[in-house]
C-alpha cells in the first residue's frame, strides 16, 4: 500500500475516532448530569439545554484542540522542517511542548499517523546534508586539483624558458650536442604541456558526452598482449616486470580499440608511477558470467583507503610536479570514463604494502 493513502487511512481513522470520542464524552457527561442532580436537587435551577448547549461548546473546544494538535502539529512541524532545509540548516527544528517528550503518548500518536512522512523527512534531511558535505569536498578537491594543473603546467614552461634562454645567450659559446641535448629536454617538456592539455580535453568532452565509442569486432587476447607489451618495452618501464596472462586463446567482441587501449595504458602507467622499479605488474583476462574481465594487479605499495576511494575522482587531486611526462593526473579518470562509454565497469582493490589491483569488466552482447 502507498505512503500517501496509509496516511490518509491513519487521519480519517484518527478523525473517526475524535468524533467518536466527542459523541461518547457528549452521552457521559449528561448522564453523570443527571445523576446528580438527582443526588443534589439544588442543580435542577440549571435548565439541561443550557448545559447540553454548554457541554456541546466546551467538548468542541477541546476536540478541536486535539484536531489541530495531533493532525495539523505535525503537518506544521514538517513545514517548518522544509523551511529550515530550504534555508541550508539540515537537521529536524527542536520539537515543542508536548510533542518534546518522545516518550508522551501524544508524540506516540502523531508518530503513528505520520510515521512514513517523519522518516522520509529525515533520509531527505540525511541526503541533503550528505549532498552539501560532498559539495563542499568537491569544491575543495577542485580548487587543489585547478591548483596543482596550474603547477604542472608552469614547471615544464620554467624548463622551457631556462633551457630557451640558455641556447640565446651571447656570452655562451655551445657546441653543437649541447644544443641538441637543450632542444631533447624542451622537446620532451613540451610534450608533456601537450600531454596535459589533451588529457584536459579528453576529460571535459567524455564529460560532456561528446566522445562515443566507435566499435568494431575485436580480438581482444591479442589485442591486451600488445597493449601490455608495448608499454613493457618503453624506455620508462625497463625496471618493472610485466606479464600477461590469458585462459583462452582467442576471443572477439565489439570494442572501440584506441578508446579501450588509452584506458588500459593509463591504467598500467599509473601502477608504473607509483610504484618502486622492481615491481610486477600482471594483467589477466578471462571470459565470466558477466563479461569480459581483465585485472591488472601489482605488488607494490598499495593505497589508503581515501586514495582508493577517490581514484576515479577527476577533481580529487593534481598531477604531482615530480610526474614523468607521460602523466596528467587525469588518467584514471579518463580511463573510467572510456571504460563506460563501452557500457563496462572498473573498480580498484588495494591496501597499503599489499599491492592494488584493477579490475575492469566490459559487458559481452
Amino acid at each position: 500500500m502507498k505512503t500517501p493513502l496509509k496516511m490518509g487511512i491513519r487521519i480519517l481513522a484518527l478523525i473517526v475516532l475524535l468524533l467518536l470520542a466527542y459523541v461518547l464524552s457528549f452521552g457521559m457527561i449528561m448522564i453523570l448530569f443527571a445523576l446528580v442532580r438527582q443526588v443534589f436537587p439544588v442543580l435542577e435551577i440549571v435548565e439541561l439545554r443550557t448545559f447540553r448547549s454548554a457541554s456541546l461548546l466546551v467538548l468542541g473546544i477541546i476536540m478541536a484542540y486535539l484536531f489541530l494538535f495531533l493532525i495539523l502539529g505535525p503537518i506544521i512541524h514538517t513545514i517548518h522542517w522544509i523551511q529550515a532545509l530550504s534555508q541550508g540548516t539540515y537537521k529536524e527544528p527542536a520539537l515543542k511542548g508536548v510533542l518534546a517528550n518522545r516518550d508522551s503518548f501524544y508524540y506516540r500518536c502523531t508518530e503513528f499517523v505520520y510515521k512514513e512522512l517523519l522518516i522520509q523527512m529525515q533520509l531527505l534531511t540525511e541526503k541533503l546534508q550528505q549532498s552539501e558535505t560532498d559539495r563542499i569536498m568537491l569544491e575543495k578537491d577542485r580548487r587543489q586539483w585547478l591548483a596543482g594543473i596550474t603547477h604542472d603546467l608552469k614547471t615544464p614552461l620554467s624548463y622551457i624558458q631556462g633551457y630557451a634562454s640558455l641556447i640565446t645567450a651571447e656570452k655562451y659559446d655551445w657546441s653543437e650536442s649541447e644544443i641538441m641535448d637543450f632542444g631533447v629536454k624542451i622537446e620532451e617538456k613540451s610534450k608533456h604541456i601537450k600531454n596535459l592539455i589533451d588529457d584536459l580535453n579528453l576529460s571535459f568532452q567524455s564529460e560532456d558526452k561528446r566522445i562515443t565509442a566507435q566499435k568494431l569486432k575485436t580480438e581482444m587476447v591479442e589485442f591486451l598482449r600488445n597493449v601490455v607489451l608495448d608499454l613493457a618495452n618503453s624506455p620508462r618501464c625497463t625496471a618493472y616486470n610485466f606479464s600477461f596472462d590469458s585462459a583462452m586463446d582467442a576471443f572477439f567482441m565489439e570494442a572501440d580499440t584506441i578508446l579501450l587501449q588509452r584506458a588500459l595504458q593509463n591504467v598500467l602507467i599509473n601502477a608504473v608511477v607509483h610504484n618502486p622499479p622492481g615491481t610486477e605488474i600482471e594483467v589477466t583476462a578471462a571470459k565470466q558470467q558477466d563479461g569480459f574481465c581483465i585485472e591488472i594487479a601489482d605488488n607494490g605499495k598499495g593505497m589508503e583507503e581515501e586514495t582508493r576511494r577517490n581514484l576515479f575522482e577527476s577533481y580529487y587531486r593534481g598531477t604531482s610536479t615530480d610526474c614523468p611526462a607521460e602523466g596528467s593526473g587525469l588518467g584514471m579518470a579518463i580511463a573510467k570514463q572510456f571504460i563506460e562509454l563501452h557500457n563496462g565497469s572498473i573498480r580498484v582493490e588495494s591496501a597499503l604494502e599489499q599491492g592494488t589491483s584493477i579490475f575492469i569488466t566490459l559487458p559481452v552482447f
